[in-house]
């Protein structure tokens, strides 16, 4: 049986510091039936020169005039001729066995559409492991994505198998959280599970989207608002997780020595 192609799709945009270790981790697959997209976005220092020296013909170079993630990775997914999706930011890495742990799941599971694993949050040099996250599901992951703290998500994790005539697309007005409400978009498509093993590296680094408090706090708000309008939840939840919404953030501005926004969060406690 001819080996199923994966698509891995890479925005990349300003990443002249890391794209190099994010590249080399997929060359470094043990599965090597894949594809890697990457779509350059608009950078202003090295990275396209650095994507530029990367000679392989498994490696597609799009450049975008518009920038952002969701649509680099809309980009991404209309040019994608693989059977399975996954993504990589171009900050962040594979582990060498990222691709094949899940294509050989997928191959003796052939029920499942969404698959994840352990994911390990690494510092902004990658010495040093803050979080390690073994998901903890495995079914539909339709109302799971609909609470604040899924036990099937850890970011732009999952691998995709395709289905025919479903249309992958992130919803570009979103800048935080596209990749929650892009996974909640089509998690009523199938059933998800996950492998025992690490699968994805994630680099947390200061400059990152996540390290803006408040416009992630802005990105959670509507997200419960989409949450509730669309009746995924019931008051008794809805009521749990706006209690988890205010002790979440009271915490990170309480961390951060945000005073006056943490207290604006405490009265809801």
């Amino acid at each position: 049986m001819k080996p199923s192609l994966v698509s891995i799709i890479m925005p990349a945009k300003d990443v002249a510091d890391y794209i190099v270790v994010a590249i080399e981790s997929v060359m470094a697959q043990t599965y090597e039936t894949w594809e890697l997209i990457i779509v350059e976005n608009g950078s202003t220092d090295r990275t396209p020169e650095i994507i530029a020296g990367f000679k392989d013909n498994k490696i597609r170079v799009v450049r975008s005039e518009k920038t952002g993630l969701s649509h680099a990775r809309n980009l991404g997914l209309n040019l994608a001729l693989g059977e399975f999706i996954c993504f990589l930011d171009a900050d962040d890495k594979f582990p060498k066995r990222s691709l094949e742990a899940r294509i050989e799941f997928f191959v003796n599971h052939p029920e499942i559409t969404f698959l994840d694993g352990i994911v390990h949050t690494y510092n902004e040099s990658l010495s040093k492991i803050k979080r390690v996250w073994i998901p903890d599901f495995r079914g539909t992951p339709k109302m799971e994505m609909s609470m604040l703290s899924p036990k099937c998500f850890c970011g732009i994790t999952w691998m995709i198998r395709r289905s025919s005539g479903i249309k992958l697309i992130f919803d570009e007005t979103w800048t935080h959280l596209e990749d929650r409400m892009f996974f909640l978009s089509i998690a009523h498509l199938g059933l998800y599970d996950c492998v025992q093993e690490p699968i994805y590296i994630i680099r947390r680094r200061a400059g990152s989207l996540m390290a803006n408090h408040a416009a992630l706090e802005s990105a959670y708000r509507r997200f419960i608002i989409h949450v509730n309008s669309n009746n995924l939840l019931t008051e008794q939840q809805k009521r749990s997780e706006s209690r988890y919404f205010h002790r979440m953030f009271f915490k990170t501005y309480l961390k951060h020595f945000k005073w006056r926004r943490a207290v604006k969060h405490l009265k809801y406690l």
